[in-house]
């Protein structure tokens, strides 16, 4: 996590939004200042946009798709992003839409993105129905490689069963993420986890875990703590 910009990618529904608005917030409470750029153009209804609230409340600048939280879906983003992308004061979160569809975006920004400042992310969830194999987490992964036009320098597991994990389907994720590392020689870059009072791991976890506070849901605003 040494780079300036951070790039979050993934198959649909895996949880991406709610991790990068999570980063976000770290990095800012890291003393950075951060941009986090909304470029989920695929899924106009469960955007991390929606957490604008939060994320401005910790002194984050947001930029976003032209018609995001509304029902009309197209690929309008707004040039600001690419001023961001050459100003080296800022560090920059990208929550970009599933699969390979939102990736194209990134392939738009490519030639903006600095060689060198930039990390990619692939986010995997072990029990969403299309990468429960790894054959399936590498055909996603290939699809994003292509269309982005960058490859995959780390991934984040973030299995979950949303409110039903239990930290057995926890421990089952983390294998799995470590089985899929190692097919593609690519490293794990943390273990996703939402927080909750009876979810506990032990302390031999190898890899960093990021312990998400739930920010995604109108009423998740009310609930959310420092």
């Amino acid at each position: 996590m040494d780079k300036r910009i951070h790039i979050l990618t993934g198959h649909y529904g895996v949880g991406k939004s709610e991790i990068s608005v999570n980063l976000a917030i770290k990095l800012a409470k890291q003393g950075k200042k951060v941009l986090f750029a909304d470029m989920d153009i695929i899924n106009p209804y469960f955007r991390s946009n929606e957490a604008r609230q939060i994320l401005e409340k910790h002194g984050i600048t947001v930029v976003t798709t032209k018609y995001a939280n509304t029902n009309v879906d197209i690929p309008a983003l707004t040039g600001e992003l690419r001023r961001y992308l050459f100003d080296t004061g800022y560090s920059i979160v990208m929550d970009v839409g599933g699969d390979d569809a939102g990736a194209h975006v990134v392939g738009r920004y490519r030639n903006e993105i600095p060689d060198g400042e930039a990390i990619l992310y692939y986010v995997i969830n072990c029990f969403r129905p299309e990468t429960t194999t790894e054959d399936g987490v590498v055909k996603i992964l290939n699809e994003i490689r292509i269309a982005s036009g960058m490859d995959v320098d780390f991934i984040i597991n973030n299995s979950h069963l949303m409110e039903h994990t239990t930290v057995s389907d926890i421990e089952k994720g983390m294998e799995f993420a470590r089985k899929v590392s190692n097919t593609l020689k690519i490293p794990v870059a943390f273990h996703a986890i939402m927080k909750r009072d009876d979810i506990r791991i032990g302390n031999d976890v190898k890899e960093p875990v990021l312990w998400l506070n739930k920010t995604m849901g109108l009423y998740n605003h009310l609930r959310f703590s420092e």
